[in-house]
């Protein structure tokens, strides 16, 4: 059970941390002056913010593998979901139309990549989680 709780609050730390980000990059995009509310840059932020979040998650993952938690699951899920989803955002508001839409198509992609890593190992601990017995339905020894 501590197994658990420590992935849960990992878990919870990264989404926090995923918030941030969002809000961060979305107050830069609507600012006149291209300036959020953190005083970091896009690169700093990212690999911070968004690198620490997945880190964690991963982190996370591997604590609770082999102990019964859906939250872990759905927490998993959200995290690569919210990853997706910002990237997908960016998309939409046209951040391959720059002049630098290599760097920002590779950066994009990467990231995407690491969202669909977070909703692959949510699907694998969904799996798992079904062949693993829960404590209640053991019988006592």
């Amino acid at each position: 059970m501590a197994k658990v709780q420590i992935s849960v609050g990992l878990l919870a730390v990264s989404l926090a941390l995923l918030i941030i980000y969002g809000a961060d990059a979305a107050a830069v995009a609507s600012s006149p002056d291209h300036v959020g509310f953190l005083p970091l840059d896009e690169a700093t932020r990212g690999g911070g913010l968004g690198g620490g979040a997945v880190i964690m998650s991963i982190a996370a993952f591997v604590i609770a593998r082999k102990e019964r938690s859906n939250i872990v699951t759905v927490l998993l899920f959200v995290n690569g979901g919210l990853i997706i989803t910002g990237m997908l955002a960016l998309i939409g508001q046209g951040a391959l139309a720059s002049e630098n839409a290599g760097d920002a198509m590779r950066t994009i992609g990467s990231t995407i990549a690491m969202g669909a890593i977070l909703v692959g190992l949510g699907g694998w601990k969904a799996a798992t989680d079904r062949r693993v017995p829960d404590k209640k339905e053991q019988a006592p020894s």
